[in-house]
């Protein structure tokens, strides 16, 4: 999307200073979300999380999240809602107990935000296999101005946006791939796609059997990253003639049916119900389910239900911060749930009889008389 117009992966341009204001005025935050049935009410798990993303299950039952971080000291320039974009290496990837107690695997990573720690850019999205975690930060390298002066804070932006990361124990890590400096390259030499090139910002990683595929916002592409690193585009995800805005590719999950399954911000539009979810298989891409507003996370469960993270259910313009987990039931059916209790929520992970969603996604693990990050569970039966 232009820079000028940026909405950010989480669909936060204009929106988070409604939130802020409508919590600080106490005003009811209470949404019109009722499917006609009753739905299962969550659990909060966890909170005082620093702007929480991606959620992730390893092998062992470990529940593990991306936190985005609460940005930092150095305030470069106007963002993308116009307030100051201030960076900070207060990113992380933790894991949550089942108690929910929360503990950092890896701090001290990039992470950018508004001056209040708001509206996070950092690790945005986490995965395991075999005992083994990686994430992905958002933004590229190659979107910093090209004059910043150094500090060791800009140099780790430089090393770390739109990497993929692979946790190597004991508060460590190891770069796998920029994907989203080759992204960016990417978008530039193909500029007759989308005339808002070049951009790029992964926001989604799924990692299987040799490799990983990874979504990204900016560029509006579907990646393939091998173990060894290297970056191949697979997709890209157009929108209808016409559309003022991308699709905004956010989250990626595997179906019961071996295929790949991509849910999207905006779908070409910022009002409500434009949002798709996209089914990958046999090196093509096609719409699966229109009529979903601001995806940001997406999943299955054990019985084969769908279901997505909308973190504005009215609609980005709409200046309200309820969101909603949208279940699709195998026959179709599609009921919402966390009335009153999700706003702004991002990931999405499942395990056994539960669902988990990261909640507040857009807020700091500090916040003085307002709401933190949590992470919400519900019990599916």
């Amino acid at each position: 999307m232009k820079r000028s117009l940026r909405v950010r992966v989480s669909g936060r341009v204009g929106v988070v200073g409604a939130v802020t204001a409508l919590v600080a005025a106490g005003t009811s935050l209470a949404p019109a979300l009722a499917s006609g049935v009753a739905t299962p009410k969550g659990r909060v798990l966890a909170s005082n999380l620093d702007n929480p993303r991606g959620l992730s299950f390893g092998a062992s039952g470990v529940l593990y999240v991306a936190e985005a971080g609460h940005g930092g000291r150095l305030c470069l320039g106007p963002g993308p809602e116009g307030s100051p974009l201030c960076a900070g290496l207060t990113g992380a990837v933790s894991r949550v107990r089942h108690d929910g107690r929360v503990i950092r695997l890896v701090t001290g990573l990039i992470s950018t935000a508004d001056p209040k720690g708001q509206s996070a850019e950092g690790p945005v999205s986490v995965a395991s296999r075999h005992g083994r975690v990686y994430a992905v930060i958002g933004e590229s390298a190659h979107g910093l101005p090209p004059k910043t002066p150094t500090s060791p804070v800009l140099t780790a932006a430089r090393q770390q946006l739109g990497r993929q990361i692979r946790l190597t124990g004991h508060g460590r890590y190891t770069p796998v791939a920029p994907v989203g400096d080759i992204d960016y390259l990417w978008s530039a030499a193909h500029k007759k796609l989308n005339p808002q090139f070049p951009d790029a910002n992964p926001n989604a990683i799924l990692v299987v059997a040799g490799g990983a595929y990874v979504a990204d916002a900016g560029a509006n592409t579907l990646d393939w990253v091998s173990s060894t690193g290297k970056v191949k585009v697979l997709a890209y995800l157009g929108v209808p003639k016409g559309a003022p805005v991308d699709s905004v590719p956010t989250c990626l999950a595997k179906g019961p049916d071996g295929a790949l399954y991509i849910g999207e911000l905006l779908g070409g539009y910022l009002t409500a119900g434009h949002a798709r979810v996209w089914r990958y298989s046999h090196g093509a891409a096609r719409v699966w389910k229109t009529g979903f507003t601001a995806v940001n996370g997406c999943g299955f469960d054990s019985r084969g239900n769908f279901y997505a993270t909308e973190i504005f259910a009215h609609g980005l313009t709409s200046g309200s911060p309820v969101g909603a987990l949208v279940q699709v039931a195998k026959n179709g059916h599609r009921s919402a749930w966390g009335a009153g209790q999700l706003y702004a929520p991002s990931g999405f992970a499942s395990r056994g009889a539960d669902v988990y969603v990261s909640n507040w996604s857009v807020m700091p693990a500090r916040n003085p008389g307002g709401p933190t990050g949590q992470i919400i569970t519900f019990d599916v039966g």
